[in-house]
């Protein structure tokens, strides 16, 4: 049962080496799946940064995520409420880490309360009235070590939907509504 118990921790990614682990320590850990078989390489994970929490997801691209945690992950930080997120945005990340072979992407922007969003636009932020991300649609991201010129190409060819270039702030937003294209800050 010890060592049942060690495996569960190690696989959690909680590097422990002490047999003792309590079982409710064990039950607050994130699974992804069953542990390998001995000498089979693990699955590659797909790293989430998001900028406003500070939190880390790991996705296992075999093995994703419930939709409560992504919902959470990508939540507002503003008003810490999450909203449904459309599962064909964490599609969009794991194609984009595929195509560039990146393991870390930076998630700028996932939903956005309409409180939060006039305040942006009071501010003088572009961000649509009606944006895409108030609707559980948008995501805004980049990826380490890859040019937003490259990661809006590659965005862009998916034909997946509102795909919007803003070099300045060098992140591209994709979204899930009709396909359309824009360049911002």
């Amino acid at each position: 049962m010890t060592r049942a118990l060690v495996v569960l921790v190690a696989v959690a990614g909680v590097a422990s080496a002490e047999p003792t682990a309590k079982k409710q320590d064990v039950a607050k850990q994130p699974h992804h799946g069953a542990v390998p078989a001995v000498g089979k390489k693990p699955a590659k994970l797909v790293n989430l940064f998001n900028q406003w929490t500070n939190e880390w997801l790991a996705v296992d691209p075999a093995a994703l995520p419930s939709q409560a945690t992504v919902d959470h992950f990508l939540r507002d930080h503003y008003t810490n409420k999450a909203m449904h997120m459309d599962p064909k945005l964490l599609g969009f990340l794991l194609g984009a880490a595929a195509n560039f072979h990146a393991d870390v992407i930076d998630v700028v922007s996932g939903f956005r309360h309409p409180k939060y969003n006039l305040i942006l636009r009071k501010k003088g932020h572009q961000v649509a009235r009606d944006s895409q991300h108030t609707h559980g649609n948008a995501i805004d991201f980049f990826i380490p070590n890859i040019t937003t010129q490259q990661l809006h190409a590659w965005a862009k060819a998916q034909h997946a939907g509102g795909v919007g270039l803003y070099l300045e702030s060098k992140f591209v937003h994709m979204d899930t509504g009709a396909v359309r294209y824009w360049s911002g800050d």
